[in-house]
């Protein structure tokens, strides 16, 4: 008796527990231009609804061969970069590494503890260092969900191992888009 009412006050905390933030990872390379392009941008902004609809923080960061990071939580604060963002096009080449160990990075602050990490790539991209794919593991290990968005065809295998879910668009689906959006709000 005593084992079934310390599960049922277990299971009433994980069901109170709020659900952590996002740190969303998009690759800007010249692979992603056209159709990955806005595909990544929408889903970025679906993820933002989400974010604030949950008071969720929410952390961005985009990449090709370099990075750049928008915390989009306060949005009147990041609301002209965030526009400068989805107005840009997608050049340049992909490596996903420095984007990874900077949300790697953002997980060790408070506020970022218990995100889910998701990737919206093509990832036609170089394998990741060890290094990225030991500190990811340890991630899992501390709760962290690492979700990617595969926008293309010729993706690299090994690198979407390290992700507990895949997530792949499919173009000829109307509704591809919409199932996305309806898996954001089973995240943690």
């Amino acid at each position: 008796k005593a084992e079934e009412e310390r599960r049922q006050v277990s299971r009433q905390k994980t069901v109170e527990e709020p659900k952590g933030p996002f740190i969303i990872c998009i690759d800007t390379s010249g692979s992603m231009h056209g159709v990955p392009e806005a595909i990544a941008k929408a889903l970025c902004i679906a993820i933002l609804k989400v974010a604030l609809r949950d008071e969720r923080r929410c952390f961005l960061i985009s990449f090709s061969t370099q990075i750049d990071t928008i915390e989009l939580s306060n949005t009147a604060a990041s609301l002209t970069r965030l526009l400068d963002f989805l107005g840009m096009s997608f050049y340049g080449g992909t490596d996903a590494s420095p984007a990874l160990a900077t949300a790697l990075a953002q997980l060790e602050k408070e506020s970022y503890s218990r995100a889910d990490v998701i990737m919206v790539s093509d990832f036609v991209m170089p394998q990741f260092p060890e290094k990225i794919t030991r500190d990811i593991a340890k991630a899992k290990e501390r709760g962290t969900k690492f979700h990617s968005l595969v926008v293309g065809q010729g993706y690299n295998q090994v690198d979407l191992n390290a992700f507990d879910s895949n997530w792949f668009y499919d173009s000829h689906s109307a509704g591809s888009t919409l199932r996305l959006v309806q898996e954001l709000d089973k995240l943690h």
